[in-house]
């Protein structure tokens, strides 16, 4: 076919696209229950800014210059009296205000769990951040910037509480197990719990026998890390009927626990070492329900990733009560992070459902507040997220509502909420996210270099926050 013939031809089916678009119904046309749609013509022919926005121009728009990182010298010389420096402090909030939503506005929200963190050291305690999440926080992303910006201000190390078998791949350790068990866990094809008996990671492995836990750090190629130091070791157990021992060894250590069967109930069998190790063990023989392995290093704040592919983060509620009331006072829990919503998306098809899906997330949120009440919560919502809506690779279309009913049911309920969603650009902004690489193909997870970007301005906020803190108790 001549050359001219296939353009004539190109531009045929052009023009009959064009005559079907327009004359197309807005609505769609039903057909055997389902409902076919044709793009608009607009739609063709227009192309969403947001698509071509640079996530680099994005991010800068949320960068503040704290007090600690400040280099105008110029603007610090205004800043002479008690009084300034707060009006300063909340004026850089003033930026994070549309994406980080306080209960009433309180900028002293966390201020309990500040405190907890600056005595934690010098009192020789952890306080343990648990930060639950889907996928998108699975290898340590978004926790490892928190858990290092925490353990700077305030100490500790190591990579935080652990299950027994981690099927999931982590960047936090190698670890492995040796023996027989039988799981049970809240997500995921596996056996449920009638009792409701979980801990705190929503997974509990029940042994009978012998069994081995070992754990090593990560070949980082020379790179120093908080994570790869190892000197306060926990075991989080609930001794069943009948006796139990432990047996604890690293290259230099020693100890054993021997528990005997009036020995019942959730305990937190501790290993304390004089000196940091990068390697351990723990054997155990017996009847227990193990409900996670503690990996810490020194006295401060741990921060524990606990991620849950495919939940929904709708769980917490099957949790027994009492049980998880003990196990967060154990823990010395300071804070919870919950980070859910993008697995919810695809199943929204209409306004009722997204407000059910609110209405969950609230009952989790009053769970948490009833069993391990005065700890500030943290909510972070879902990213964009892309799929095809009307023939064309688009935000999903219930995503935006749901954000928004997130942001305005949460505050509400008492815990704060982190809108992910309007940090990264809002609406069809993954697109330009995965042309830069910070985020994969799929356009729902980040990639590492994303997740960081993401995290960096949610630590920077928790700078501005403690700031807050800090000035506030210095008040005259």
């Amino acid at each position: 076919m001549k050359p001219q013939k296939i353009l004539l031809f190109i531009v045929i089916i052009i023009a009959w696209l064009a005559i079907i678009a327009a004359l197309f119904p807005s609505a769609g046309i039903a057909f055997f229950g389902k409902i076919l749609r044709f793009p608009a013509l607009s739609e063709m022919m227009t192309f969403s800014l947001a698509y071509d926005e640079d996530p680099e121009e994005i991010m800068k728009q949320w960068e503040v210059n704290t007090l600690e990182n400040k280099e105008d010298t110029v603007d610090l010389k205004t800043i002479k009296t008690y009084k300034d420096t707060i009006k300063y402090i909340e004026a850089a909030f003033e930026k994070m205000v549309p994406v980080f939503e306080l209960p009433d506005d309180n900028l002293s929200y966390f201020n309990t769990f500040f405190a907890k963190a600056e005595a934690a050291r010098p009192n020789h305690k952890i306080v343990r951040v648990l930060y639950y999440g889907d996928s998108q926080i699975e290898l340590d992303r978004f926790s490892s910037n928190l858990r290092v910006f925490f353990q700077q201000k305030f100490g500790g190390g190591g990579p935080g509480m652990v299950p027994f078998h981690q099927t999931i791949l982590t960047g936090a350790l190698n670890q492995s197990y040796s023996g027989e068990y039988s799981l049970f866990s809240l997500w995921g094809d596996v056996r449920r719990n009638k009792e409701g008996d979980y801990g705190p990671l929503g997974k509990m492995f029940r042994i009978n026998g012998m069994n081995t836990f070992t754990a090593s750090t990560v070949n980082r190629k020379g790179v120093v890390d908080r994570r790869d130091n190892y000197s306060n070791i926990a075991l989080l157990i609930n001794n069943l009927k009948g006796s139990f021992c432990v047996d604890f060894s690293d290259k230099t250590n020693q100890m054993s626990y021997a528990l005997q069967a009036d020995s019942l109930g959730i305990q937190l069998l501790e290993f304390p070492l004089n000196f940091s190790t990068q390697s351990f063990s723990i054997s155990m023989n017996g009847n227990a329900n193990i409900y996670g392995v503690l990996i810490d290093d020194g006295f401060g704040v741990a921060v524990d990733n606990i991620a849950m592919r495919g939940a929904g983060g709708l769980h917490f509620t099957s949790k027994n009560d009492s049980l998880m009331r003990e196990t967060y006072r154990l823990l010395n829990v300071g804070m919870f992070i919950l980070q859910f919503g993008g697995n919810a998306v695809p199943g929204l098809f209409g306004e009722k459902s997204v407000e059910l899906y609110v209405a969950n997330i609230i009952s989790q949120i009053e769970y948490l507040q009833r069993v391990a009440p005065n700890i500030p919560i943290l909510f972070i919502g879902p990213s964009d997220m892309l799929s095809i809506v009307d023939g064309e690779l688009k935000t999903y279309r219930y995503l935006p509502l749901l954000v928004e009913r997130l942001s305005a049911e949460i505050p509400k309920s008492g815990a704060a909420f982190w809108n992910m969603y309007q940090v990264m650009g809002g609406a069809n902004s993954m697109r330009a996210w995965v042309r830069k690489g910070w985020a994969g193909n799929d356009y729902v997870h980040f990639t590492t270099k994303g997740a960081n970007e993401i995290a960096n301005v949610l630590t920077q906020t928790f700078e501005i926050l403690y700031e807050h803190y800090k000035y506030k108790l210095e008040s005259p």
